[in-house]
């Protein structure tokens, strides 16, 4: 019996996307000889119809899944994503991914084949050598660098290039040992704070360069206060990083 992986994908207001991504990522899952692909869309209760379309996709195929919920932030989202694909889809594997379709589904067999290698998270890098950038501006890729360096420094993590990215693999049982309870959860920064938790608990990482491209369809849900939330996430990841570990 093969072994799963399942893709936690938050929505709102996602239906142009969806519509043409599920077919891409089914597509990929039959690349995968491991493990069998699953899909978790987490949908906000988005008023374009995201869940019916996925709904209907359901019918089709029982590897696509819905999560319905209140709009909450990303981080919620994909807490309650995490949490419902482990209990009832049971995979080895979750994949986080963007709705948007910069994130590329022909990416999702390479990042599945090197957890068989010892990598317990597989990061999606859009600033490691060999990735492009096509879909940011001059000054969203300074904001990023400046963002993975206070990242890297108040958390204590590896020289890693890309500590914002929303593309990863990561391992349930390394998951598992995580504590996301006092992680921030209301925005982006949500992405951060998981990192250095899975760092807390020894994950062995590898980073894969990517094309993030430009959104197909919609516009970046990327607000200012996610900016002031990612600051003052920044002395959270500090004060985690030096008090006492609780098991």
């Amino acid at each position: 019996m093969k072994r799963r992986a399942c893709i936690v994908m938050p929505t709102y207001n996602e239906a142009a996307n969806v519509r043409e991504l599920l077919p891409k990522i089914l597509r990929e899952a039959d690349k995968i000889p491991s493990h069998e692909l699953h899909l978790l869309v987490v949908d906000d209760k988005s008023p374009d119809g995201t869940a019916a379309l996925v709904s209907e996709w359901m019918q089709q195929d029982p590897r696509i899944h819905l999560l319905s919920g209140d709009k909450k932030g990303l981080g919620e989202a994909y807490q309650r994503g995490f949490a419902y694909a482990i209990e009832t889809i049971k995979p080895d594997l979750i994949i986080q991914m963007d709705a948007d379709q910069q994130h590329d589904p022909a990416l999702l067999p390479l990042f599945v084949n090197l957890t068989q290698y010892g990598f317990t998270l597989v990061i999606g890098s859009r600033f490691a050598p060999g990735s492009g950038n096509p879909a940011l501006s001059f000054r969203r890729r300074v904001l990023s660098g400046m963002a993975t360096i206070l990242v890297r420094s108040a958390a204590g993590l590896p020289r890693l290039y890309d500590c914002t990215s929303g593309y990863r693999c990561i391992s349930v049982d390394l998951l598992m040992r995580c504590n996301l309870r006092g992680l921030s959860t209301r925005g982006y920064s949500f992405q951060s704070s998981l990192l250095s938790e899975l760092f807390r608990n020894r994950a062995q990482v590898i980073e894969i360069p990517i094309v993030f491209g430009p959104r197909a369809h919609g516009t970046s849900k990327l607000q200012m206060t996610d900016q002031v939330e990612f600051l003052a996430n920044i002395g959270r990841l500090w004060l985690r990083r030096v008090s006492p570990r609780r098991s």
